[in-house]
């Protein structure tokens, strides 16, 4: 009986150790575990930190950019979006005289849009062509792309090609672009006609 409670001791150690030594394992491995996470959160408020230590705007700034956005999402004709758009091709060197024939724009449509919980006014002038030198036409689309007249006008759609042009009075042709846009400009909703 002895031998048989010596043995069982025995066995009782080492299950008793094989125990100790299983939670021991698992809590190694929740420990390692734990530091990977802590290295992610650690990266995380170091993330964090770039944000919140940026100072907030002003009021006074804020109502200024405010009051310039309002402005620009002032209804605008269509008259009026044609005359911006043919200053800025004037600006640009395309020659804007109706018989030339290097500026066509058509009227434009007029649609609403909801966007985020506003809704928006909508002049859609496509299809607008312009033809003239490359550096002319390039000038007149990025005029139109940086929104210098107009912030709320968005370029759409564009596409170039190239042409070859017979001079009047000369026998030699020249290379000219020809570019087709699509331009939308927003506005806050008006009575506004095209």
């Amino acid at each position: 009986m002895n031998n048989l409670l010596a043995r069982f001791r025995h066995s009782a150690a080492l299950i008793l150790i094989g125990f100790f030594l299983i939670i021991y394992i698992a809590l190694g491995f929740l420990y390692f575990q734990q530091g990977a996470q802590q290295k992610g959160f650690e990266e995380q408020i170091a993330k964090l930190n770039l944000v919140v230590a940026k100072p907030l705007p002003d009021i006074k700034n804020l109502q200024a950019e405010y009051d310039e956005v309002n402005a620009s999402l002032a209804p605008v004709t269509g008259s009026d979006a044609l005359t911006i758009l043919v200053g800025i091709a004037k600006k640009s060197g395309i020659n804007v005289d109706p018989d030339n024939g290097n500026l066509s724009i058509p009227p434009p449509t007029v649609s609403e849009k909801k966007v985020g919980d506003g809704s928006y006014q909508i002049l859609s002038f496509k299809n607008i062509i312009v033809q003239g030198n490359y550096n002319l036409v390039m000038a007149f689309i990025s005029a139109l792309d940086s929104g210098e007249k107009l912030n709320t006008m968005v370029l759409t759609r564009i596409t170039t090609s190239q042409v070859e042009v017979i001079v009047e009075g000369e026998e030699e042709t020249k290379t000219e672009t020809i570019a087709t846009l699509n331009v939308d400009i927003y506005t806050k909703p008006g009575n506004e006609s095209p």
